[in-house]
């Protein structure tokens, strides 16, 4: 199914929402959900190569493409947005995912939506399983990325 679905603190079903695809409040291969300070539900729609914000109730605000294809979201206390993409594809002529965008870490203000820095994927052993796929920072500054399939964790350390 392709829907989100609310639930209240005791675990009572309260609501659903969203349906398949690409348009306002739709989506396809959703992936990871955080919530801000402000409690808008952030989702990493990887399908559509968007992250897609929604209101408590369910309602859409925005649909952001400029984070990449996400495969991991992250909001740290100071509303900043950290987006893990394993997907995207940046190779002219072998643009399957995501075209002219490139695979890595990708993090900005949840204010106004502006990519504020970029981290490259570190290399890996196998390029069929390429990191980063999952995201988390510290209260340090320090950005932690999960490879899933190569079953590592990457430490990239605030200077």
């Amino acid at each position: 199914n392709s829907r989100i679905m609310k639930f209240d603190k005791t675990g009572k079903f309260s609501k659903s929402f969203g349906r398949l695809g690409s348009g306002d409040g739709e989506h396809k291969g959703r992936h990871v959900l955080a919530f801000d300070s402000q409690g808008r539900l952030f989702v990493a729609d990887r399908s559509n190569s968007r992250v897609v914000i929604f209101d408590q109730d369910g309602k859409f605000i925005a649909a952001w493409t400029q984070f990449g294809r996400p495969s991991g979201i992250f909001i740290d206390k100071n509303d900043v947005l950290y987006v893990a993409d394993s997907e995207s594809e940046d190779m002219p002529g072998t643009d399957r995912h995501n075209p002219g965008c490139k695979r890595g870490i990708r993090g900005g203000s949840i204010k106004d939506g502006k990519v504020q820095f970029y981290i490259p994927p570190p290399p890996v052993r196998d390029p069929r399983f390429p990191p980063p796929e999952g995201v988390a920072a510290d209260s340090r500054g320090n950005i932690y990325a999960g490879a899933v399939q190569d079953m590592a964790v990457y430490k990239y350390v605030k200077k």
